[in-house]
Parts: C-alpha cells; structure tokens; sequence
C-alpha cells in the first residue's frame, strides 16, 4: 500500500495555482492546485485534500473521488479501500455514486460494461473552489445523466475544515430513476479503519444514534421476533463519526441542507461501514419519505451537502452553529 506522503508526490507536478481568501467567518486561506487529473487542495498553507477527477490512482477512473483527506494537524483520516481492502474498492474516502440509476450500477466496479462518471470539463477551477460537468453512463455505457458538481472548501477558524457540495442532476434523454436495488448514495465518506471501527456518533438532536444497524432478516418460516424485525427509521439533519487513532479523536460531519428533497434523511451510520445521508432506503414505517426517486426528462434534481473534518471530540467543533450557517447559506 502506498502511503499517503507518495499520493502527493505523485500529482505534484507543475501547474497553475489559484487561491482566495473566503468570508470573514472563515479564517484560512484555501488555494487549488489543478493538474491534468487532479486538484490539490490546502488550508492555510497545508494539504487539505486532492480530488481525483480523472486519473489512473490505484484504479482505471470510473468515478472521481477525495483522497487523502487531512486534519488541520495533518492527520489522514479517510482510507481508500482500493488500496487497504480492494474487496470492497469502491469505497474511496469521499465519493459520490448509487447502486441503481436506471439499472446502471454507479456503485461497484464489477459491471461490463463499467458505468462511468466521466469528466468533460471544469465551468471554473477559481477561488474557492470549482464546477464540474459530469456524464453519468447508462448500462449500456450511452449517456444517461447529466450531473452539475460544484464544490467548495471552507477553513473555520478553530481548525475544522469543509467540503460543501451541490450537486444538480439532470436526464440526458429520458426519465431517469435512483432505485433502492444495492447500496444507496448519494454521498459517503470512509473513515480510517481504527476511526470507523468504534466510532461515537452525535445527531444533530444529541444523540448518541444516527441510524439503527440493520438486523438480519428472518429465515423462511421463522417467525419475525424483535430481533429481527425491520428496525425503525432514524431522521436528523446531520450526523457526526468520530473515533480514536494513536490517542487523539478525529471526526467526520455530513450536514443535509434543509432545502434537499426529502429532508431529514434517515442515515448509513453505524460501525465498520461508510458514514452516509440516505434518502432512498424503502422502509415500510417511513413510506412517503424513502424509496426509489424518478428525476423526470427536462428537469433538474439539486441536493446540497457539506462534509466537516474536526481534530477533536464533535462537541467541541461547535457543529449546531456550523449547520446554522450552512442551512442560512444559498
């Protein structure tokens, strides 16, 4: 496995540096760097993240990711499973994807042919942040949906560090559906394993639940008992994952902003698995809320995520005030 140190060395070529200083509320300097494939990404002066668009890491590109992903101590808090367990190699660090768009699975990289996310262009790669245009493939490879990715980057003033997505998806040519076949997206985040496998977690409520862990189901002719039952669906605003790696805590926010359809999500969130907002999962006590969603041909479907790295317990990166800001923000 490659350290992350050699991540960086490897897009560290020359190219055109872009950089601004964002709101008063906001205290760091961000600056991109964009090369060929990737952008490279620092608050106040250190790596941040790099955003891989289009490049060969480990993997053929079949849909961009962020790794690595640092603390403002420059602690590496994500893993890229195509490196650490590539059984499960879809899952790289920040990605975006869904196991059923009209059949196609934007999910896995197990499929012939492979569904891709395939880069065209960047609207701008300034300031703070940047624009992506994005074909996402059908089954048969034809192009499927169109997707508008704007991201920006944000360094708070007590350290902790953002990634404010909107996503805007729209038909190429016809009705398009995300299906509760598989795994659900639309964004998910894996924590370093000693992070992920006991984590904390903290709901936008106080609570120490974000979501309850799916039970397995019933055998054929056993009966349904509680402990097995469907469990009961968990809404919130936000959650927080944070766990502890060589005696410091480190964690992860997702905020859903207010206006994203469906809001409050239920949420993928429980130990040894991906942390993710989830508005498709079918469950039968939350009927008119989850299920599969039909983006219908000629018109657009926006959500708007922000995901927050704190050094530190999530009672101390102040995430109430933060989602405040982000809920006001258009």
């Amino acid at each position: 496995m490659r350290r992350m140190q050699d991540c960086l060395r490897k897009v560290s070529v020359p190219a055109i540096a872009l950089a601004v200083s964002i709101s008063p509320s906001l205290a760091q300097r961000v600056k991109l760097v964009q090369h060929p494939g990737t952008i490279d990404i620092t608050i106040a002066g250190k790596p941040f993240t790099t955003y891989h668009f289009n490049d060969d890491f480990f993997y053929p590109p079949v849909r961009p990711f962020f790794w690595p992903v640092f603390a403002s101590d420059g602690m590496g808090i994500t893993t890229d499973q195509q490196q650490t367990d590539p059984k499960h190699g879809y899952q790289r660090s920040i990605w975006i994807g869904h196991a059923d768009v009209n059949g196609a699975n934007h999910w896995k990289f197990n499929a012939s042919p492979q569904p891709r996310q395939r880069h065209v262009k960047f609207d701008w790669v300034h300031r703070d942040g940047f624009q992506e245009e994005l074909i996402w493939d059908g089954k048969e490879g034809q192009p499927l949906l169109h997707e508008t990715r704007t991201v920006r980057f944000r360094g708070y003033k007590d350290g902790v560090r953002g990634i404010e997505f909107k996503l805007a998806f729209t038909p190429v040519t016809e009705d398009v559906t995300f299906g509760t076949r598989g795994d659900h997206g639309l964004l998910s985040v894996r924590l370093l394993e000693s992070l992920y496998r006991s984590p904390r977690f903290t709901s936008a409520e106080g609570t120490d639940q974000c979501a309850v862990p799916p039970k397995p189901r019933p055998k054929a002719g056993e009966a349904t008992s509680p402990a097995n039952s469907e469990p009961e669906p968990i809404h919130t605003a936000w959650c927080d994952e944070s766990g502890e790696t060589g005696g410091t805590t480190y964690g992860v926010a997702i905020f859903d902003h207010p206006e994203n359809p469906r809001h409050t999500p239920m949420w993928h969130a429980w130990a040894n698995a991906r942390l993710a907002t989830d508005m498709f999962a079918a469950n039968a006590l939350a009927p008119m809320k989850e299920g599969p969603l039909t983006i219908a041909a000629g018109t657009t479907f926006t959500v708007r995520y922000e995901v927050l790295v704190h050094k530190g317990p999530a009672s101390n990166a102040a995430l109430p005030q933060k989602y405040a800001e982000f809920s006001a923000s258009k």
